[in-house]
């Protein structure tokens, strides 16, 4: 199974393949001695072959016959018709047998191109191992996943993908052995192009980052670094968050609408960004829940609203998105090297020249970036942020015990967004949901009494992921159980009884109290409207929110 390029370690996918070996399309003849008709090979060219990872075999019932050894082939079915022109079937195979059918009928010795068409972004020189980390990449970015983690141990190295926001064990796919731990990660960290990562330093944590074509797309890899088992063998681990660059590249833009709001919470979201010509929109949530997305779509919204050229500055580490029409700066930091160093303080003043509409200031982190946030609201313009935070309490909270004007902020705050991404359920394979011992602990009497009540009526209804027959069987989810990730949020509007009633400091309890009194509804229970519609499982709003 591990020669499949899948996740390897998810049961349904396992289960996919028995499926397609027991309706007879696995394709088990070996391609590097395989006849194929030319006619056939001149049907695909070289950069489809590599783009979608096919091999035209023959043809059947006015179809034509693509082996593959990738998932995602499927998902990407009606467009691969598309660019033939004519409809398709499609066999499943190994990794190694498609690379030396690829290499016996096109002359193709690697998956990875370049921009030039036909090329190889990873020269044929390149040691097997790099091929491999490649591949690896390539073949997580296929599978949606947003993150890969690569923790070395005595056997080995354990190579982890988290797809809508789960976690799978994807080692056995690649098997590296365990003496290349250290030249793994070793060939990673060459990857870096940012400048920011000391490839040699292997004692200390490290970030960087770095962009691979996937097909026509370019996917911007942030990579970080850290020490493990004291330091003192060099071993480190690696995690590689994946940004998909191709919706700037097509023109698309991130909008609210593909967030994942509600329509209520987008009428107020939108009417607060409307009307707020000036002041600080934050955005917040743990790292992965999408708020640099969410701020840039926020931003969209208001260029579109306007229907005239805004000038946005961003002030990034790193750039995440990019956008053209931004103008879009990254900062950089020489240590022990202050004058060479381009700090998020530096950029702004010199952004406070350049006229700007909008300004986009990546992340406060203490107090040294909320006094430049601040600055530059106090100064006439929208500026958008994001928070580390586990909702707008917090946010609230964390904001306030910085060593800045408690009056200042609280004049400049017009909206906290604190959001949390879950993965939506497949209403085609999921099925019905019977309540655990686990999730009955998690609500209070009255609120398990309420949720029964509502599943014997009929008026709630939960759903779970289906069975690994059916997910296996269902081609609307391409076998996984789940439609993408949306947002669930909570959001903020500031007014001068929030303002006034923070001027002192609050406890938690009083805060929650003042936010009930203004109609705000937290996280958890917009969750709960949404997993009683059956649209994500309740056990994803536990794992992902927790309830206090």
């Amino acid at each position: 199974m591990a020669e499949i390029k899948g996740v390897s370690g998810d049961s349904h996918f396992i289960d996919f393949i028995e499926e397609m070996k027991a309706a007879n399309l696995f394709y088990k003849e070996d391609l590097a001695s395989a006849e194929i008709d030319e006619t056939l090979l001149a049907v695909i060219p070289e950069t489809l072959a590599v783009r979608y990872h096919i091999l035209p075999v023959s043809r059947a019932d006015e179809r034509l016959v693509l082996v593959t050894d990738t998932h995602q082939t499927y998902k990407d079915r009606a467009e691969v018709e598309k660019e033939l022109g004519e409809t398709i079937k499609l066999i499943l195979t190994t990794e190694e047998n498609l690379r030396a059918g690829l290499l016996r009928f096109y002359q193709i010795k690697s998956f990875k191109q370049l921009s030039g068409p036909g090329r190889s972004f990873v020269d044929t020189a390149d040691s097997p191992l790099r091929s491999s980390i490649v591949s690896m990449l390539q073949s997580a970015a296929r599978g949606g996943a947003s993150d890969i983690h690569l923790l070395p141990y005595s056997g080995g190295i354990y190579v982890r993908f988290r797809i809508h926001g789960h976690l799978y064990d994807v080692t056995d796919a690649y098997n590296f052995p365990a003496t290349a731990a250290s030249n793994i990660i070793s060939l990673i960290k060459q990857f870096d192009d940012s400048g920011n990562m000391d490839q040699t330093r292997t004692n200390m944590p490290n970030e960087g980052s770095f962009s691979i074509p996937l097909g026509t797309d370019e996917i911007f890899v942030r990579m970080e670094t850290v020490p493990i088992n004291g330091g003192t063998d060099n071993m480190e681990e690696v995690a590689l968050r994946l940004l998909p660059q191709s919706s700037a590249k097509s023109g698309a833009r991130l909008t609210l609408e593909n967030i994942g709001y509600t329509e209520e919470d987008l009428r107020h979201i939108k009417r607060m960004l409307y009307k707020s010509a000036t002041g600080l929109f934050i955005n917040s949530g743990p790292t992965g829940a999408g708020k640099t997305s969410s701020l840039y779509a926020q931003i969209n919204h208001l260029l579109e609203a306007f229907r005239e050229p805004m000038h946005v500055v961003t002030i990034d580490d790193p750039i995440e998105i990019r956008e053209e029409r931004f103008t879009q700066v990254q900062v950089r930091i020489v240590e022990d090297n202050e004058k060479a160093s381009l700090t998020a303080d530096k950029i702004l003043v010199s952004a406070l020249r350049l006229d700007p509409d909008i300004i986009l200031y990546n992340e406060i982190r203490n107090a040294t970036d909320a006094r430049a946030a601040l600055r530059a609201s106090t100064t006439g313009h929208r500026v958008f942020s994001t928070v580390h935070a586990a909702d707008c309490i917090a946010t609230i909270s964390r904001l306030l015990d910085l060593d800045i004007p408690r009056t200042m902020l609280l004049s400049e705050l017009r909206m906290i967004i604190s959001q949390r991404l879950v993965a939506r359920l497949c209403p085609y394979c999921s099925k019905p949901h019977q309540l655990t011992e686990e999730e009955r602990i998690v609500f209070t009497g009255e609120e398990l009494e309420r949720l029964e009540q509502g599943i014997a009526s009929g008026e709630y209804r939960l759903l779970e992921r289906g069975s690994i027959e059916d997910v296996a069987k269902c081609e609307h989810c391409n076998h996984s159980g789940y439609k993408g990730r949306f947002a669930i949020a909570e959001f903020l509007e500031f007014n001068m009884d929030i303002r006034d009633a923070l001027l002192r400091p609050p406890k938690f309890s009083e805060i929650q109290e003042l936010l009930q009194r203004h109609g705000f509804r937290t996280i958890w229970q917009k969750g709960m409207d949404i997993v009683v519609r059956g649209e994500i499982e309740l056990w994803e709003l536990i794992r992902v929110l927790g309830k206090e």
